[in-house]
């Protein structure tokens, strides 16, 4: 296997993991790290795609967004809209999620930024992004179950 495919292989692993982790912070009501973990979940889903095509990035955010719809637009299926969707919404939520943060002279923590709604949505997200990764590895033969 080459070192691109056992990357992607790794990252869905870890992805999984992520998922995991999101779904226990849902159940102890801990709403700004399930949004987080849905993220990492996402990004290291898109990263896992991302490698089987030998596209290597080591940020996320708007960068990640873009070489993933450059790097699959010449074969785009639908179910790729769901990476793009996930992507878009959860961004804000890499920092936003850990770190208080100031917007028009106001300290905002964490827990008054991600409320049950946005946490839910954000592993509704999660999940979906992890069953197209999984369907595009398992085509690409990186993955078997």
């Amino acid at each position: 296997m080459s070192i691109y495919k056992e990357f992607a292989r790794k990252y869905f692993k870890e992805c999984l993991k992520d998922l995991d982790r999101a779904l226990r912070a849902i159940q102890f009501r801990d709403y700004p790290q399930a949004a987080f973990y849905s993220q990492q979940c996402v990004e290291k889903c898109a990263k896992a795609m991302l490698e089987v095509r030998r596209r290597v990035v080591y940020n996320h955010g708007p960068e990640l967004l873009t070489v993933f719809i450059d790097a699959f637009s010449d074969e785009w299926r639908g179910e790729y809209d769901a990476v793009v969707t996930a992507m878009e919404f959860l961004t804000e939520y890499y920092t936003r999620a850990r770190y208080p943060t100031l917007f028009r002279g106001k300290v905002y923590s964490p827990d008054d930024v991600v409320s049950s709604d946005v946490a839910l949505k954000a592993v509704e997200l999660a999940k979906k992004v992890v069953e197209v990764a999984g369907s595009y590895l398992r085509r690409e033969g990186i993955i078997t179950n």
